[in-house]
């Protein structure tokens, strides 16, 4: 059923795109678009495009791409060009025409001998109220190899343990190309790490996201360059990382392209050994008594992995996209072992597994603004392990587990957006989701009498939302406003929801840009936290799901000045009814420490933002941000007590780029950071920090690249965790292998040109 399904909907979004009139559409008119080139018909890069008034008030700007084409999306007519290029003489234009077409530049007469002229682009500009970066121009010079380290690099936007954060929004996502990422963040890191930075065109950073994208709240949207020329090209790039074991990892992307037809395809392999170990202190008490427990845990896991990525697309100009991907993941050994000793429990366990994910996702976008979409995805995890536990009392437990998740999932969206000429956008659209899990824990006992519960656990979900919403950019104000309803049910669970959202911009001036941002959203937990199952990590601590955990709603404001298109201030308020996150509590029971997933009454934020970036004349650019925010966490029903507590919070990243030398193109980097005191529940965290450094050599006219780079040097970015509340006492933390030595070489041929492609969400996957 489920192959005639997909095969039904790809032949009516086939038709749909052969459908279209083989004529060309007429041009848009909310845009204003060309392409310049010089007396010999090159494509001219670079130049400033800049859109005027007919009373000469400035409007926007954009620079010409690499094929020399630009848009700036205005309703203006009639309205006054100036294009503007060193190399060649000043152009103005009075039209009002939506499509210019080649616009031939004149060479400049005027030759200037020993004399260099160095001007500093805008950081960031605003459109619609986005914020929109070069994200090439911000990194040019630094020590980055990828796009997901350039996104790192991002004013506001910060990387902890694989998480992307961005300064005063309770939670960001990844949009590429308009659409919605579905890879947990791990994946993310590893496909945009595959990815130049130049193929990446400009950065959108939305802290109020539209509708339209499928997301709500704060968002990055990746927008990759696109080519309608012939040609091929590609990537090889291997890596080589040391953190207590040696990682490896090959890879090479691949991509054809002509003026209407695409492909790619992707391969990575990687082979990889990783160990984590942390100390564990607890007093725990039990029936008046106090028991002194120390244990040292020590886990290591290793395996293949395999990720494999075909795509095509069909893209006739004005004519619509069709485009079909078939993504997969294959981890066929993965193995662990874990090893605790202490004064309660020796425990040994081993572990092994074999992941596998299918996903096959159809998209088409029409010419007059229809855009419709389908995604599959099928995953499956069994898992085998055994568990032996060697107590202090003499007692000794051991069992087998077999246990496995299975889900399926169906994802349907439609989006309809029509812009009128008087400059006013209405937008509506939907989507539905559908995803059955099926999860099951089944022990055998070796040995002992040990607490086991078989469980086997099937649920089904269903997800469906519309919205509208409608929007206006001026010359100097833009503003957007929508509202989305939900319906979700999971089980017997039932929930109808609203969602508003607004963006408002003005710009007073070139020196100035107000924006004010206002969101809202819904974080669902992971399919296994909703399920009562219990999984061990030793004798002593278990891992327990939640039934009945709710989703948590987010509710999210900002205040921003940009001054001068590079310094940002940032005003921020976020909260979080029924935030959930795992936390540790010593069971009042019995002799077990239970980490477990429980919603709270709320988790509130608010605080101040600064970027300042600052340069020191040719061999150092840097940038200081820093946070100042006050949480609040409160919890009425947390297990068998409550909380309420508050916190002061500071942070502070330094960013610095040492330019050594330019030919060859030698660069040194060195960031430092550190955040003081912070609350979890009922943790305190200990202040951290971390200091970074990366040597780059970049050759071959720009087409190889090596670099170097170690990150937490001293080992001191990783927090200590304590609990001295309601009778609970607890220490955890690790300060052991976490210093990463990374040595990354990558190659490029043909003019590379990769593009980048949805993928899939399994973040709510896995156990």
């Amino acid at each position: 059923m489920k192959t005639s399904l997909l095969f039904t909907v790809a032949c009516l979004l086939a038709s749909a795109v052969a459908a279209q009139p083989a004529t060309q559409s007429p041009p848009r008119t909310d845009t204003v678009c060309g392409r310049l080139v010089d007396k010999s018909g090159a494509p001219v890069a670079g130049a400033a495009v800049l859109l005027f008034e007919s009373d000469s008030t400035y409007v926007d700007a954009v620079a010409s791409t690499l094929e020399g084409r630009f848009e700036i999306r205005s309703a203006l007519r009639p309205y006054r060009l100036q294009i503007q290029h060193l190399a060649y003489e000043l152009r103005e234009i009075e039209s009002d025409r939506s499509d210019l077409g080649d616009i031939e530049l004149t060479d400049s007469e005027v030759s200037i001998n020993a004399v260099v002229v160095e001007g500093e682009r805008p950081v960031v500009r605003v459109e619609q109220g986005r914020l929109n970066y070069d994200l090439a121009q911000l990194t040019r010079n630094q020590a980055v190899n990828n796009a997901y380290e350039a996104l790192t690099r991002l004013p506001g936007v910060s990387e902890q343990n694989g998480v992307l954060s961005l300064a005063g929004a309770s939670s960001v996502t990844v949009i590429l190309n308009g659409r919605p990422s579905t890879m947990t963040s791990e994946q993310l890191a590893t496909l945009l790490r595959s990815t130049p930075v130049d193929r990446v065109e400009k950065a959108e950073v939305m802290y109020s996201a539209p509708p339209q994208y499928h997301v709500r709240g704060a968002a990055i949207n990746i927008v990759m360059r696109r080519s309608h020329d012939t040609a091929f090209s590609g990537e090889v790039h291997g890596n080589y990382v040391d953190r207590c074991f040696a990682s490896w990892e090959l890879g090479g992307n691949f991509v054809m392209s002509s003026p209407k037809w695409s492909a790619d395809v992707m391969y990575t392999a990687t082979r990889a050994k990783s160990r984590t170990c942390y100390d564990l202190l607890s007093r725990h008490t039990l029936d008046g008594r106090q028991y002194d427990i120390s244990q040292e845990e020590a886990i290591t896991g290793e395996g293949w992995s395999h990720q494999l990525r075909a795509a095509v697309e069909y893209a006739p100009r004005e004519r619509g996209r069709l485009s079909a991907a078939y993504t997969a993941s294959f981890s066929p050994d993965g193995s662990g072992i874990s090893t605790s000793r202490g004064s309660l429990v020796s425990s040994l366990s081993r572990k092994s597994s074999d992941k596998s994910l299918h996903n096959l996702s159809l998209r088409y976008t029409s010419a007059f603004g229809l855009d419709v979409g389908l995604d599959y995805t099928h995953y499956d995890d069994p898992t085998q392990s055994t568990l032996e536990n060697d107590y202090a009392d003499g007692l000794r437990t051991a069992f087998d587990i077999v246990s496995g998740q299975l889900i399926d999932r169906l994802n349907l969206t439609a989006d309809q957006t029509h812009r009128f000429d008087s400059g006013w956008e209405l937008s509506g659209g939907g989507a539905f989701g559908f995803s059955t899990s099926h999860d099951w824990q089944h022990y055998t006992v070796l040995e002992g009498s040990p607490v086991t519960t078989d469980t086997d656990s099937r649920l089904d979900e269903y997800t469906a939302n519309m919205y509208a919403g409608f929007g206006r950019q001026f010359a100097r104000i833009g503003f957007s406003v929508s509202l989305a309803g939900e319906y979700y049910r999971l089980g017997d669970y039932e929930n109808w929801s609203l969602y508003p959202q607004a963006s408002f911009s003005w710009i007073p001036s070139e020196k100035h840009i107000v924006q004010f941002n206002f969101s809202s959203d819904k974080r669902y937990p992971s399919y296994w936290e909703m399920q009562g199952a219990v999984s061990y990590i030793d004798g002593y601590s278990e891992i327990h799901g939640t039934s009945g955990l709710r989703p948590s709603r987010s509710y999210g404001a900002q205040a921003i000045y940009i001054l001068r298109q590079k310094y940002i201030f940032v005003l921020f308020w976020n909260e979080m009814p029924d935030y959930f996150v795992q936390t540790a509590w010593q069971a009042s029971d019995r002799l077990a420490l239970i980490y477990q997933s429980l919603n709270w009454n709320t988790n509130r934020q608010w605080g101040v933002n600064a970027v300042v970036p600052f340069r020191l004349g040719r061999w150092l650019d840097s940038r200081l941000t820093v946070t100042g925010l006050r949480m609040r966490q409160r919890c009425d029903r947390f297990h068998d007590m409550s909380f309420d507590r508050t916190k002061w919070v500071g942070i502070a990243r330094l960013d610095n780029t040492f330019h050594l030398c330019r030919k060859p193109e030698l660069n040194l980097e060195v960031n430092g950071f550190f955040q003081s005191p912070a609350i979890q529940g009922t943790y305190d965290i200990s202040s951290l920090g971390s200091v970074d450094a990366a040597l780059k050599w970049t050759f071959d006219k720009g087409r190889a690249t090596i670099s170097v780079r170690c990150s937490d040097i001293f080992e001191t970015g990783s927090p200590m965790t304590h609990i001295r509340y309601g009778g609970q006492w607890l220490d955890m933390g690790s300060q052991r292998y976490m210093r990463t030595t990374t040595v990354h070489f990558s190659y490029r041929f043909g003019g590379y040109r990769e593009k980048k492609h949805k993928d899939v969400d399994t973040s709510r996957f896995g156990h």
